[in-house]
């Protein structure tokens, strides 16, 4: 008895399918490149927030939960303060408030997708994931989110299992191990 196929299966080391564009294949190898990476090593994790209490817990989490693989590299209390950070310090992963004053995360996600003059960030910054830690995460607020170029929200009061996906699911294109 055979199964059915919905699609083509292709064998390991075939050629890439002729209906997958070249930008699809290039962004697919730069993520598992950088995957690969960051097996290797501790990545660098900012934390952005207004509020030092949710500093404080966010980054006790980060240490407590999450020291095999995190290393704090830095705590921003204002966006145009993560902003000014990102264009002499490289990081791979940014969790970051949404509702901060002056610069709120929304913005400060859109000035580092766009490298705008004033805010001019590392080339390495410019495509690093982004997770909203915020309490306003109701469904438009997410698919603005997304729009701006951030990869997931996390909800605040922080859940450590959700916190831990949104982590894995941002750096580790394929899941932490199976690349």
């Amino acid at each position: 008895m055979s199964l059915p196929v919905s699609s083509p299966v292709t064998p390991p080391g075939s050629p890439p399918s002729p209906t997958m564009s070249m930008g699809s294949i290039n962004d697919q190898s730069q993520r598992l490149d950088m995957a690969l990476q960051l097996s290797m090593r501790k990545i660098r994790v900012m934390i952005v927030d207004d509020n030092c209490i949710n500093l404080a817990i966010l980054s006790r989490m980060l240490t407590v939960h999450f020291a095999e693989s995190v290393q704090l590299t830095a705590v921003m209390t204002s966006g145009v303060a993560a902003l000014q950070t990102l264009g002499k310090e490289e990081v791979d992963l940014i969790l970051m408030d949404i509702d901060m004053p002056v610069l709120t995360g929304v913005e400060t996600a859109a000035a580092i997708r766009e490298n705008r003059p004033e805010y001019p960030i590392l080339a390495q910054n410019q495509k690093v994931p982004i997770i909203a830690v915020t309490t306003s995460d109701g469904c438009a607020q997410r698919q603005l989110y997304l729009q701006v170029g951030m990869s997931d929200c996390v909800s605040k009061p922080i859940a450590l299992p959700r916190l831990r996906k949104a982590i894995n699911s941002a750096i580790w294109p394929c899941g932490r191990w199976s690349c």
